[in-house]
């Protein structure tokens, strides 16, 4: 994908993920709140957190496509393509 396509996605993931973090404090502080008949569960929680945390992992993964960081500048480096011409005139040789 372009950088273009990459700088939304992590722009609209990241907005996301805000308004996500922000209704799951909402939640709960009302589970807080509210006198339930039994103890919260450990489990409830766990549920609750997994769609902040998959919504996490692919803005930083946006974000690292933007900025460029999983590709060393060695790697790239190394993808240039050599005419067949001068291979041919090296092995000759």
């Amino acid at each position: 994908m372009s950088t273009i396509v990459h700088l939304l996605l992590a722009l609209v993931l990241t907005l996301f993920l805000a308004l996500q973090a922000r209704s799951l404090a909402l939640v709960l502080r009302y589970r807080r709140a509210r006198v339930a008949p039994r103890a919260p569960r450990r489990m409830d929680l766990f549920w609750t957190c997994i769609p902040v945390a998959v919504v996490l992992f692919l803005a930083a993964r946006s974000w690292v496509a933007v900025f460029g960081f999983g590709e060393p500048t060695i790697a790239s480096a190394i993808t240039e393509i050599q005419p067949v011409a001068s291979v041919r005139a090296a092995l000759s040789r």
